[in-house]
């Protein structure tokens, strides 16, 4: 976790593009910036120092952007300057979602799963397999060509007349459902049954043709993740939801 600072440090600079900051508010979710503001209900500003050590992040976020607007939010402008890194994106309106069980977000939200593009050949990001390598001795299985999320915590969707996901700050490159996979674990610390769970997100075509082994060996990875994590986690019950959900798919 990040710990968030006084985003005054940077406001000249800040309103060489935004203009004179009239209102800002400070964004109440996310783990990954030391500023994140909402400048004049016009922009929404993350930033890091270029020493930070996930300054790495905001360049990520700058490179993949282009790819994911139609699900996201636009990058208007992005500078590295008088030691910060920041971007501005559109400020998008909206909600944290609500997983709990019958939740009309879950629709919205597995309408806008399947949008999520192939990642670009050109971009160099991590790849699952070697994300959960640690975790999984048959990581090979998560491999594909896909631009994955994976972190779904709530303070990373926006619900308003439809459903975007944000703060794009580890993009992965891995098979089409990683991401309603990761989801599943979120689902279940929110209430749902691991059968639940799995039936909500068997309706994104990509998650209801995963072979079923390489699931298994991924809710496996899950689970090993995130009992190793666990204190650091950004919600108390994700462990648990992880090992009953490797328990379902380990005993049918």
């Amino acid at each position: 976790m990040t710990k968030r600072i006084q985003w005054e440090q940077a406001r000249a600079l800040i309103e060489q593009f935004t203009g004179p900051a009239i209102t800002a508010r400070l964004a109440g979710d996310g783990f990954n910036s030391e500023i994140a503001i909402i400048v004049n209900d016009r922009y929404f500003v993350k930033g890091l120092h270029l020493n930070h050590p996930r300054a790495w992040t905001q360049a990520k976020e700058k490179e993949i952007n282009p790819c994911i607007r139609h699900v996201s939010a636009t990058l208007e402008w992005e500078t590295e300057a008088e030691g910060w890194s920041l971007l501005g994106f559109t400020y998008l309106p909206g909600r944290k979602p609500d997983y709990r069980p019958g939740s009309p977000d879950l629709a919205l939200i597995t309408e806008m799963i399947p949008k999520l593009p192939m990642a670009p050949a050109h971009l160099n990001l991590k790849r699952a397999e070697q994300r959960w390598s640690a975790y999984s001795p048959q990581a090979e299985l998560f491999a594909g060509g896909h631009l994955c999320h994976t972190d779904w915590s709530p303070g990373n969707v926006l619900i308003g007349d439809d459903a975007r996901l944000v703060d794009w700050a580890w993009p992965t490159r891995g098979a089409a459902w990683i991401d309603p996979a990761c989801w599943i674990v979120w689902l279940i610390a929110s209430g749902h049954s691991p059968a639940q769970a799995e039936r909500h997100v068997a309706v994104v075509p990509a998650f209801g043709r995963a072979p079923g082994h390489a699931v298994t060996a991924f809710a496996a990875a899950q689970a090993a993740m995130w009992a190793n994590i666990a204190e650091d986690a950004p919600h108390p019950g994700l462990a648990a939801a992880a090992a009953d959900w490797h328990k379902h798919r380990a005993n049918p």
